[in-house]
């Protein structure tokens, strides 16, 4: 006899489009449901993220309904975890906890049972788990049987859980089969019980297969929706597993636990799923590791090696990706300010926690087939919430301007932070001396939330994918899609992360299509150059003696918060007691980039504000002698107002990035870069000075 454990994992991100929501239910959750409701002797376990779980009881509240009658019946068991599916390992020990109970309770509202146990997100499992999961009252966990292998064990040795544990504190892991999830539900019916009849002849005992996987690849994933339902994949499926209850037994996680004992003891290695090690490595290991993996699956003795062959960890993508390492700092801050809001007893607390929360969504911070790092709506909610229970908590009053230095995200350098009850700036001195954040609090919004052009190993199939169609149904790790013709033209990167206030020096012939595609030349060493930072008051002088083009140059920017919805940027440029040479007068311009993007990205009411003239945030080109400008997104009625003390050149472009996702490469809008140019006459005789306002307005 064999047991069969079916899981199925619902998951949307928190701030994720309604639309994309309704899609996934009529798709995947709503038809998938109805057919295992069907079916009552088919036993398996759920989890769905707190986040869906929210939104199917406000706009679905049949399918909760039709749930809980599954439940009753003992059909199905819910499985608790993060309640806004966190990665656990990465988020303060308090969190992870609150994150578990906040979902065990709202499990025990709607559905009268506490969870045993816990869907954990993208399967990310560290060492150090088992003791926090304990604490949390976890009594078992899901993961792959990819993290077993990798500390040793083989795939025939798996039909089942085993015990571990960290300082005492144990739980139960369960071996979900990659071997199924590449079965389920992509291949013919007949394969899977050919598969599952190979394990029940192996069978020295009572062994579990484990299903262990996506909802949304019942419907969602390209062509099952025509092949899960509309070819009958499910209900031959069903049928398939109905007709074989004499040797396959479907039960739950809790109903095997309190059948079988454990199969042994087993320490897991830090890892995830197999495709995590691989879009967890940098871009050029990345494409390596793939190829290197393809070709050892060939080799007629390759098994046995691809057994000790392993790829990155997930905390590597806060290495790859400075954006969510900052992200995941700025988390961190936030996490430790609403703790001493609780040590302090505010009444508020609760509430900027439950924002807290829902910004370790784990989508926003990571990004491969299906990571949402390169999606900027998820980013802006990440950043929408960390706002909001920031302000929650935050004790700076009217009219007063807070000015601190730390190293906030642990690069060794000190980032400067400056608020005001309407704004909080971070400064970093290291990335030029540039302004990494800017948040609006009361539009709850990062105003410089960008994503730089990074390479990725997946690039170099772009022109293969762009000439070839799809298949349907095939696996989502085997497909190459493009959504689009003419990708390729996009494939511009970035040398470092897109920031704001950072300083160009440019030849008087550069221009904006070179400097857009990165194929310009810098004269100077400031854009990425370390600042010193002095904090004077309500103002910060950040300076850095360097040079252009060899030659001596002294830049200080100050920023002042004169009001609390605005700032000014005055810089003074000064030689220190050497002068350009007279021949260099005609080759040099002055750029000051700044990058942003605001809550409505590059939507149909966002456009730049001229005078008169309305121009939409994705457009390309120059505009000359400009004395102000606005940027406004009419989507959350912000508006950004620059204002300039003597006339500038401005250039402006999108920032567009080409990703891969779940339907194919596709292009992202990820903010718009605008650079301002202003009239500098070399050699520097006399230091030159320049000023420029920024004003944030609501309502507009």
């Amino acid at each position: 006899m064999t047991y069969f454990i079916f899981c199925i994992h619902n998951h949307q991100p928190a701030g994720n489009f309604d639309y994309v929501l309704e899609h996934a239910y009529s798709k995947a959750y709503e038809p998938m449901l109805k057919r295992l409701h069907e079916k009552p002797f088919f036993k398996f376990s759920f989890h769905i993220s707190g986040f869906l779980l929210d939104w199917l009881c406000q706009n679905r509240p049949g399918y909760v309904e039709l749930l809980k009658a599954m439940v009753k019946r003992g059909q199905v068991e819910i499985m608790g975890g993060g309640y806004y599916e966190p990665i656990l390992s990465v988020i303060p020990p308090d969190d992870r906890s609150g994150q578990i109970q906040m979902m065990n309770e709202k499990i025990e509202e709607l559905f009268g049972v506490r969870p045993r146990g816990i869907w954990l997100a993208e399967r990310v499992w560290d060492p150090t788990l088992p003791y926090y999961l304990k604490e949390a009252g976890v009594e078992y966990v899901v993961v792959d049987d990819y993290h077993f292998v990798k500390s040793g064990l083989k795939k025939d040795n798996l039909f089942g859980y085993y015990i571990t544990e960290d300082l005492g504190r144990e739980v139960k892991v369960f071996a979900g089969s990659e071997r199924l999830r590449y079965l389920i539900p992509f291949e013919p019916v007949e394969r899977f019980e050919q598969y599952l009849r190979e394990v029940d002849r192996n069978s020295g005992g009572a062994r579990a297969a484990i299903f262990a996987d996506d909802g949304e690849k019942f419907g969602i994933w390209p062509g099952t929706d025509r092949s899960v339902y509309e070819e009958g994949w499910i209900d031959n499926f069903l049928g398939k597993i109905e007709d074989s209850r004499e040797w396959l037994v479907p039960v739950t996680f809790s109903e095997y636990i309190d059948k079988e004992e454990p199969l042994g003891r087993v320490y897991l290695t830090t890892t995830s799923y197999m495709e995590m090690g691989e879009w967890a490595l940098f871009a050029d290991a990345s494409g390596e590791y793939g190829a290197l993996r393809k070709e050892i699956k060939s080799w007629r003795d390759g098994e046995r090696i691809l057994r000790f062959f392993q790829g990155g960890t997930w905390r590597n993508f806060l290495a790859k990706y400075p954006e969510a390492d900052w992200m995941h700092k700025r988390m961190i801050m936030v996490s430790e300010a609403v703790k001493e809001a609780k040590d302090k007893g505010k009444n508020n607390y609760r509430q900027a926690r439950k924002h807290l929360y829902m910004a370790q969504c784990n989508d926003a911070y990571w990004h491969g087939v299906f990571g949402g790092l390169y999606l900027p709506h998820l980013r802006a909610n990440v950043y929408e919430n960390l706002v909001k229970a920031r302000t929650l908590v935050d004790d700076t009053e009217e009219g007063e301007v807070v000015a601190k230095a730390c190293d906030m995200d642990a690069d060794t350098h000190q980032e400067v932070i400056m608020s005001t009850a309407e704004l909080d700036l971070f400064f970093s001195t290291r990335r030029g001396g540039s302004l990494v954040e800017m948040d609006w609090k009361k539009g709850a919004a990062n105003l410089t939330n960008t994503l730089s052009r990074w390479y990725e190993g997946y690039h170099k199939k772009l022109k293969k994918a762009s000439s070839e169609g799809a298949e349907a149904s095939k696996s989502i790790h085997d497909m190459v899609l493009t959504k689009e013709d003419g990708l390729e033209r996009y494939l511009k990167f970035d040398s470092v992360q897109r920031t704001s206030l950072r300083e160009h020096f440019l030849a008087a012939d550069e221009t904006l299509e070179r400097f857009s595609a990165n194929e310009h030349v810098e004269l100077g060493d400031f854009y990425n150059g370390i600042y010193n930072a002095r904090i004077d008051g309500k103002r910060l002088i950040l300076a850095r003696n360097g040079r252009v083009k060899q030659t001596p140059l002294t830049i200080e920017k100050e920023v002042a918060l004169p009001s609390g919805n605005s700032f000014s940027v005055s810089y003074r440029l000064r030689s220190p007691g050497e002068s350009f040479r007279q021949g260099d007068s005609s080759h040099v311009m002055f750029g000051v980039e700044f990058n942003l993007c605001l809550p409505g990205c590059n939507g149909p009411d966002c456009y730049y504000q001229f005078k008169e003239k309305r121009d939409h945030v994705g457009a390309e080109g120059v505009v000359k002698d400009i004395s102000s400008l606005s940027v406004v997104d009419g989507f959350s009625s912000i508006k950004i107002s620059f204002s300039f003390d003597s006339p500038v050149n401005l250039w402006r472009y999108p920032i567009t990035t080409v990703s891969l996702s779940e339907a194919g490469f596709e292009k992202n809008y990820q903010g718009s870069s605008l650079v301002f140019l202003f009239p500098v006459s070399f050699p520097v005789k006399d230091p030159v000075n320049f000023r420029f306002t920024v004003k944030i307005e609501q309502g507009v």
